[in-house]
């Protein structure tokens, strides 16, 4: 496994692949993916419903001004002005990243001011795990066998969440997730690495796993 991460501009991801080697796919991640699940959209949405349910229970206890200029307006614009700033960085992160497959190996380059790029050949790989959401999104995490730690923060949000101590690098909320799946499952097999379904992880719905 190899990883870098400098201070850096942004360099061609292009020059990570060894010559020789064929791109079979590459994507970014969903800007509305990002921003819903990895950058606090839905609670700021969650705290907006609860924000409309108190300002119409203090309609019935005071006047409609009150309750509008004085108990609803200055939330209400706080959770707006936090949406669009939420909203931004998830625009820069989803632009700045990319995620090749090839061949021989699955590229990610995540992060803004602070480039990361790991390059993981599948030999590295111990399981593949692929986590469904709404629609086509899904997020694919890769179990590696390198005892070599990657770090959570550098590679965030690119990685499986909440895997601190064995950090698992992902195409994080790609859209077409089972095209990507599908495209990924070929190449593994091409280098005899056996398929499973796990049965102990419920919110991975499906797994790939190389004995090592």
């Amino acid at each position: 496994m190899e990883y870098k991460s400098k201070l850096e501009a942004h360099k061609n991801i292009l020059d990570a692949i060894p010559e020789g080697e064929s791109i079979l796919w590459k994507g970014k991640p969903s800007f509305w993916g990002f921003s819903w699940y990895f950058f606090g959209l839905k609670l700021l949405a969650f705290y907006l419903i609860i924000l409309s349910v108190v300002f119409a229970a203090r309609l019935t206890v005071t006047d409609f001004y009150t309750a509008f200029a004085v108990d609803f307006l200055p939330f209400l614009s706080s959770g707006i002005l936090a949406s669009f700033i939420l909203m931004a960085l998830a625009g820069i992160q989803s632009q700045s990243s990319v995620y090749i497959i090839t061949e021989n190996r699955v590229i990610i380059k995540s992060g803004a001011a602070l480039s990361f790029l790991i390059s993981i050949p599948f030999k590295k790989i111990k399981a593949v795990n692929l986590q469904k959401r709404k629609g086509s999104l899904g997020t694919i995490s890769f179990e590696l066998s390198s005892g070599k730690r990657v770090p959570y923060i550098s590679c965030w949000p690119s990685v499986r969440p909440w895997k601190l101590k064995n950090t698992e690098p992902a195409f994080s909320c790609i859209e077409d997730v089972d095209e990507v799946a599908t495209i990924l499952r070929k190449s593994v097999m091409a280098r005899t690495i056996s398929l499973q379904t796990p049965t102990s992880d419920p919110d991975f719905k499906s797994q790939i796993e190389q004995g090592v």
